[in-house]
């Protein structure tokens, strides 16, 4: 029960919070803010939010009892109070933004019970946020007080819901991806380029389709679809049947259709079923560091969005091949990576976890 619990929260957290962030962001835009500067903004945003996340995620690994997502809700709060300030702001929100990632993390894997499906269920509703976020900040009449109100019951709901009990914490329950008979530096690299390369083919998916209110947010319903089921089904069918098998059925879709709103959304709801899979896998080759697995993953998100702030807009058929060239190699890493073992009621199917991967971190 205090499982479920703690995931409903930060689960809707993780809305509101990626929902404040980008109010704050594009509302600062909204005024007129020239390109340049705002580019420059985007890119501080994204460079505190998901750079710092591994060296949050392993500070934490070390100090387990710093509660760092409540932290976070408290610098947003900052944020959004100094939000006349708007660099102050940016750096504020950013941070905010990482420790509460880190916290609402670590939660979703150590609570895990070895399955994907509660990872991907707390990372999806984050899409969401992205873009009705984006659509209040632009909005005219849109206020401070609705984000305000939003981090601010996030903030007590994680005080009052999320509170580990005191005594020695319980073990982890291995992932059913864990083989510790595999390289794991291997494992870990190859997961890290496949979610860089599908960070930067899902930048620069053309979708000039969004010219209403509700298609703009359709992309991110579509990815909040995505992540939240492709747990569930790796659970059930597999991670690789299911992370190879989404991969592959969104290329032609995200490739060839991107001007097709159904067959678009469609490929964005495939393209992200594998983000649980990643992240898991990295998660099951390093036990007991799960700030630093989910903070690996958001530093391969930055470093695959990155040059996508500096390189020209791609044509359409650049963007389709670099689109299937991606998508098919990520196929490939998560089919040379990742085990098929399925979650079975009760218990895991896996080799124990490998205690000396562990040492060499520490």
């Amino acid at each position: 029960m205090r499982a479920k619990r703690s995931l409903a929260t930060y689960t809707a957290s993780h809305f509101c919070v990626d929902f404040a962030c980008f109010y704050l962001l594009f509302s600062w835009l909204s005024r007129g803010t020239p390109g340049q500067t705002a580019a420059v903004g985007f890119l501080l945003y994204n460079a505190l939010a998901f750079g710092l996340q591994p060296i949050i995620g392993w500070a934490c690994d070390r100090r387990p009892s710093v509660a760092v997502a409540p932290l976070g809700a408290v610098l947003i709060l900052l944020a959004l109070a100094v939000r006349g300030l708007p660099w102050i702001a940016i750096v504020a929100i950013a941070l905010g933004n990482a420790c509460f990632h880190v916290g609402g993390g670590i939660d979703s894997l150590n609570k895990a019970d070895g399955k994907a499906a509660r990872s991907g269920i707390f990372v999806s509703s984050g899409a969401l946020g992205v873009s009705l976020g984006t659509l209040y900040g632009r909005a005219a009449l849109a206020t401070v007080w609705l984000p305000f109100g939003l981090i601010a019951l996030s903030l007590v709901a994680m005080i009052a819901f999320c509170r580990e009990e005191a005594g020695k914490p319980q073990p982890v329950q291995p992932f059913h991806f864990a083989n510790p008979s595999r390289a794991f530096a291997l494992v870990i690299g190859m997961m890290f380029v496949s979610i860089a390369i599908r960070s930067f083919a899902g930048s620069i998916v053309p979708i000039g389709w969004r010219t209403t209110a509700f298609l703009a947010v359709v992309p991110g319903l579509s990815a909040c679809v995505g992540k939240a089921s492709g747990g569930l089904l790796a659970d059930r069918f597999g991670p690789r049947t299911v992370g190879v098998a989404s991969l592959a059925l969104s290329i032609p879709c995200l490739a060839l259709a991107p001007q097709i709103p159904w067959i678009c959304a469609l490929g964005l709801v495939l393209f992200n079923m594998s983000m649980s899979i990643t992240l898991c896998t990295i998660a099951s080759e390093l036990p007991g560091y799960a700030g630093l697995s989910f903070g690996l993953t958001t530093l391969a998100l930055l470093v695959g969005n990155v040059p996508t702030f500096f390189l020209p807009k791609p044509t359409p058929l650049a963007a389709a091949l670099a689109i299937a060239i991606a998508s098919g190699v990520s196929c490939l890493f998560l089919f040379a990576s990742v085990t098929n073992q399925t979650h079975s009621k009760g218990r895991v199917k896996h080799a124990p976890a490998d205690a000396r991967i562990a040492r060499r971190l520490t």
